[in-house]
Order: C-alpha cells, then structure tokens, then sequence
C-alpha cells in the first residue's frame, strides 16, 4: 500500500522536522529548569539554616554551657515555629553533640507536633562520632549536606525528605568548642513550592514553544512555497510540458541558488532537446528521401521470381540494393546490384546515394559490367579520396537471352547459386576491390552459363552473417544454406521471410549493430 501524497510533500516534513527539534527543546528546557530550580531551592534551604542558626547563636551558646540540651531543642523549635513562614522548610529533628562527639539529646517531631525522644540510634558504639560531626568538629565552620535523604519518621506514615545542617557552637573568647547542633530539615514544603512554580514554568514554556513553533513553521512554509516549492512545481509543470512535446516551454528563474541553478539547467537541457529533435526530424527526412532511393517494389520479370529488402539498424544506412532494368525493351538482361558502405548512418547514408546515382546513370551508357564498375569507381575514389571511405559491391547481370550471368565483384561477399535438383551450393567468386580504395583500378568480369529452371540466387550484406546472439556467437551463413534447401520450393518472398525469421529468433534481442540487405532470385519455368 502507498503512503498518502501529502506525508511525501516537502511541506509536510519540514513541518515535522521543526515540531520534532521543538519537542526535544522543550523537553530538555524544563529538564534543566527543573534541575536548576532545585538546586536553587536547596541553596536558599542552606542558607536560610545558617542565617537561622547563626541568629540563634548567643542564646544557643548559654544553654550549651549550662549543658541544658532539653531547653536547646525546645528554643530551637520554638524559635523555627514562629518564623515558619519565612523559612519555606520545618525542623523535624534536633541532634546535639559535645565537642567529643557524645550524643547530649537527640529528638525529632512526630506528624502531630509532639516532640519525643527516639533513643540512641541503633548499632552505634559507645560513643561514634559520625564523618559529618567530626568535620564541623575539626573545622568550627557550618556544614550543609545538600544530599536529600528520606527519612521514616512514624511507622505507618510516608517517609519524608530532607537535608541536614550542622551549626558549631563555641565560646565566645576562646573560640572552644561547646557542641555541634545538627537539624533535620524536611524539603518537602520546599519541593512543593518548587513543583508548583515548575507547573508554571511548564505551561508558559509551552505556551510559547508552541506559538514560537506556530510562527516558525509557518515563516518556513511561506519559504518554502517561495523558495521551493513554487519554483519545483514550474519546474515540474515545465517537465511535463516537455514530454508531451512542448519544446518552447522555458522557465524564468530568480536568485542565484541552487533551484535557479536547476532552473537553468532545465532550460539548456530543452534547448538541447530542441536540436535533437530537430535532427530527428532531420533523419527522419533523411530517411524517407533514402527509402526512396530503394526498389519501392520487386520487379515482376518473366521467368524470374524476386525478393529484396533492407532494414537499416539506425534511422539511416549504408546499405544498397538495386535492380536495373536496361531501357532497351528488346534487351533481356537485368542488373542486380548489392552494396555495403563502411559504417552506417547519415556519412554512409551520403555516400550510398551518391553511388546509386554515380551507378544509374553509367548504367544507362554502353558497356560491360567491367566497364560500368570502373568508371563508378573513379569517380567515386575522387569523392572520398581524404574521408577514407569506401563501398563493396557485387553487380550481377541476369541475362534470359543466352541464360547466364555475368558479374563484377568489388570487395562484396560472393553470391551464392543453389541448384536444388544437384543439391549444389556454389559461390560467384571474383577479384576485385572495394568502391572508393583506388581510382586506376580496372576490375574484371566473370560470368557462368548454363543456368536452370529452379536455381536460386542469393545476395546478402555481412549484417546478416556477423548478426550476433547475446553470448557474441555469429549466425554465419550455414543456417543459410540449410534456409535454401528446406525451403526450395517456395517462392522468392517466402525464403526471404524465413530466413530474416531464423535471423531474429537466433539474436534474441541482442542489439543490433549493423544494416541488413538480402535478395533472393529463382529462376522459375518459363527463364
């Protein structure tokens, strides 16, 4: 199942993004807060102890001489009560000590007020002198411990948390010490003064995270429709306008950023589809006028039966075939002409329409086929003498007359002459050259008689035999031979189909890289 549209929209994410990084901000913002409000508290809690204890100081110090314990608690909690609401904290617990480390009282507060003697602690020896105690003892100085305890003061009740203060109390002259006083103080009152302030914090934060998140996504949004998103959009319109065919589409961009960049790039990129169409276009013309150039149709000859096509691997080739009929009515013979220009494409596609024309109109002078060969090939030696071009042909003369033929092979395949009722495959061999190589060249012509009814004459390009298969193998031409003989007693068309039939299925689907001309002539009854 697809995800909806709008969770894949720029818009959308960047809203996410901004409300994620506003969440995780404000998590840790009232984190830190929290954090800071409590150690802020509990440094107010210190402070106000000391201030406590140091105001209490002389009367504290004449009850610790008279060694009056009892009266010391008592002053102490009466004294904490009637300031209770400055305090922001309460004593629950009173433990003096003598400079020796002696427990002289050790009292706490129950939840109803009332104050009661606990005992001694349990598991302490005689007289234990606790870390805390001996470091006021040795140093004289006030202690806070700011580490927050739980304390359970009444079984069955919640436990309580609090911190410790301890006060020295020394004699005024000599600075000898008399005892250390160390209160328990409950933070409760204070963490709840914290956690309410906390809750107000809390809520205006996110009061104002959220409004702050608010006019941020929205001041993004408006970006990025500007920035973004509405030049993406023309970006995209514009694509689309473009593969529907609309080459004059052309974007206006603005700024100097990335998306403008792109913009620009799009433009040189319509331009170049601009040219590339219009060579299409070009080749496509180009392709007609070549099409043309070829046999529109198969020549309907008494006593021969003949099939040509050519099917050119790009949208122009190099291959020709053509037959020429002699303007003489009384004359018997027919020339089929087979070429291959070097290459393919719109050069080769050049030089085989200047050849036809070159050939054609040689043709139309007296001559052997010798003779028609040599002058095309001067004249065109001269045309391509500093491109290093060049064009094989065989030209073949079918002559009902005397039944023979008469050829010149220039650089091209041999002919091939199947006679079915021998089961004899022979080739027209020759020497020669190709078209184009050398322009003194004189070539030869060869010829053969005795020809018979049924006799099959092939004439092919090497695009079909170096056609290749997706493993690099090559058809060759055996499966042409065995195309001849299973297929004898069918028409010209017909053997020309197999064959290309045979030629695909052996490719299949490999790419194919160059022209295909094949001609097939069967010598029927009345030859």
């Amino acid at each position: 199942m697809s995800k909806p549209g709008f969770i894949n929209h720029i818009a959308f994410q960047a809203a996410l993004i901004i409300i994620g990084l506003s969440m995780a901000s404000l998590v840790l913002s009232v984190f830190l807060y929290r954090e800071s409000m409590r150690e802020i508290a509990l440094k107010e809690v210190e402070n106000k102890a000391t201030i406590f204890l140091s105001a209490m100081e002389t009367s504290v110090r004449r009850l610790a001489m008279e060694k009056n314990t009892k009266s010391l608690i008592e002053l102490i909690q009466e004294r904490a009560q009637f300031i209770d609401e400055s305090l922001n904290f309460a004593i629950v617990g009173v433990i003096v000590r003598d400079a020796d480390g002696k427990v002289l009282e050790h009292k706490i507060k129950d939840p109803d007020g009332l104050i009661y003697d606990p005992g001694r602690p349990k598991g302490m020896g005689p007289h234990p002198i606790p870390k805390d105690f001996q470091e006021v003892i040795d140093s004289k100085a006030p202690l806070v411990k700011r580490q927050v305890k739980q304390l359970k003061m009444v079984e069955g009740q919640p436990v309580v948390r609090v911190i410790e203060a301890l006060y020295p109390i020394t004699k005024r002259q000599k600075g000898e010490l008399l005892a250390v006083i160390k209160l328990v103080i409950s933070v409760e009152r204070t963490f709840e003064l914290i956690r309410a302030e906390y809750e107000k914090f809390t809520k205006r934060v996110i009061l104002g995270f959220s409004v702050a998140t608010l006019l941020l996504i929205v001041g993004l949004l408006f970006f990025l429709r500007r920035r973004i998103i509405v030049p993406v959009l023309s970006i995209n319109e514009g694509a689309n306008q473009v593969a529907s065919g609309n080459l004059e589409v052309k974007l206006v961009p603005s700024g100097s950023n990335e998306i403008s960049s792109l913009m620009g790039s799009f433009n040189k990129m319509v331009e170049g589809l601009k040219q590339r169409d219009q060579m299409r276009r070009s080749l496509e013309v180009a392709m007609e006028v070549q099409q043309n150039l070829l046999p529109h149709k198969n020549p309907q000859i008494e006593g021969l039966d003949i099939a040509g096509i050519s099917v050119y691997c790009d949208e122009t080739g190099g291959d020709y075939y053509d037959f020429i009929e002699f303007d003489n009515a009384k004359d018997s013979r027919l020339a089929v002409v087979i070429g291959d220009v070097s290459g393919h494409g719109i050069s080769s596609a050049l030089l085989m329409a200047s050849t036809r024309a070159f050939l054609r109109q040689r043709s139309a002078l007296p001559g052997t086929a010798a003779d028609i060969l040599s002058d095309v090939n001067t004249q065109l030696s001269r045309d391509v003498a500093e491109s290093g071009s060049f064009m094989t042909m065989f030209y073949l003369i079918i002559d009902q007359a005397d039944r023979s033929l008469r050829w010149v092979r220039a650089g091209h395949d041999p002919a091939v002459l199947y006679d079915p009722e021998l089961d004899v495959l022979s080739e027209l061999r020759g020497p020669g050259i190709a078209l184009g190589v050398d322009e003194d060249l004189q070539f030869e012509e060869n010829s053969r008689s005795e020809l018979r009814t049924g006799q099959i004459i092939l004439l092919g390009t090497d695009g079909i035999w170096e056609a290749c298969n997706p493993l690099g193998e090559m058809f060759g031409k055996e499966p042409i031979y065995a195309l001849l003989r299973e297929y004898k007693d069918q028409d010209a068309t017909q053997i020309v189909e197999k064959i290309l039939e045979a030629l695909h299925e052996f490719q299949q689907g490999a790419t194919v890289e160059d022209d295909v001309t094949l001609i097939v002539i069967k010598l029927t009854e009345n030859f």
